[in-house]
């Protein structure tokens, strides 16, 4: 009997002790606790999904389908070279054709993720947008950007669908037409991507019109990545605009297109691109098209 109570014993003190506040597992720390109910503007923490998210891609050709997270900042920095170039870009050396050898656009942008799936952004970027002739400041096409996620999990995972307007200081002038009081250009693009664990695709549609003349174009932007782990992405994007609606004497079409990879670590990521464009260096009159080697680098850091 003694040995049967002892035993009695023992188990009830393990169990109290065991169900004491001092060995129960912690309650979530305040970061760590989702927002209260009703709390429309609370900031959301999102999950450091290696990936990214479904708020960024690994190309800075597309735009991404979902929202940053509600009071999160996304700030995107980004530098082009292309050569042969035409001279609306920070330029060295010339060629016989009135092109620059090597040209390098710079890029700063930033977003804020807003409640109910939409993002605000604004910036200078350039990468895959118009020429705008010899006037570089012209060239750098500042934008502002409002984008909604249509479907999809807010971790990116799976299928996606979003849409954006973008509107951009500077429209089509291609051969010159572009200057300070160009009225510019809105585009409207719907973004559709898969995200799974080893694979990443995406297809998106873009039209665009000018202000500033009866232009209107169309754009089809593309990418296919695959992740060996998933901080890593290595693949393909490309982008093609054909003119819908365009002024005598400007380029029928664009295309870019390369070999990607990104570098995803948290809120921090890091991307490049080498390829080609025929950027601002079309030859309408005849059927010859130029084209031109084109690099990218690009960061993207969220707050």
């Amino acid at each position: 009997m003694r040995l049967i109570a002892g035993v009695a014993i023992s188990v009830v003190t393990v169990s109290v002790l065991w169900n004491s506040p001092a060995l129960a597992d912690p309650s979530p720390s305040p970061a760590d606790a989702a927002p209260q109910a009703g709390s429309r503007f609370a900031c959301v923490t999102a999950p450091d999904d290696p990936t990214g998210g479904a708020y960024t891609t690994p190309t800075l050709l597309f735009i991404p389908a979902g929202a940053v997270p509600t009071l999160n900042a996304r700030v995107i920095v980004s530098l082009d070279m292309q050569g042969p170039t035409a001279p609306d870009r920070f330029a060295v050396g010339a060629t016989s054709g009135g092109n620059a050898r090597l040209g390098f656009q710079p890029g700063l942008g930033a977003e804020l993720g807003l409640p109910g799936g939409f993002t605000l952004g604004a910036g200078t970027n350039w990468v895959g947008g118009d020429s705008a002739g010899p006037n570089v400041a012209a060239g750098l096409s500042p934008y502002f950007q409002v984008r909604y996620h249509i479907l999809g999990a807010t971790d990116g995972r799976g299928f996606q669908i979003g849409t954006s307007a973008t509107y951009k200081f500077v429209g089509f002038g291609a051969n010159g037409a572009g200057t300070s009081q160009d009225p510019g250009e809105v585009e409207l693009a719907v973004s559709t991507q898969y995200r799974g664990r080893h694979l990443e695709v995406g297809l998106q549609a873009v039209v665009g019109k000018d202000f500033a003349t009866t232009d209107a174009d169309g754009e089809v932007h593309a990418y296919a990545v695959a992740r060996p782990i998933p901080e890593v992405a290595v693949g393909a994007a490309s982008q093609v605009r054909i003119g819908l609606v365009s002024q005598p004497g400007e380029p029928p079409a664009d295309v870019i297109a390369g070999g990607i990879a990104s570098l995803t670590l948290g809120h921090w990521q890091l991307g490049a691109l080498g390829g080609e464009s025929t950027v601002g260096l079309g030859v309408p009159t005849t059927v010859k098209v130029q084209v031109g080697a084109l690099g990218e680098v690009f960061g993207t850091a969220r707050f």
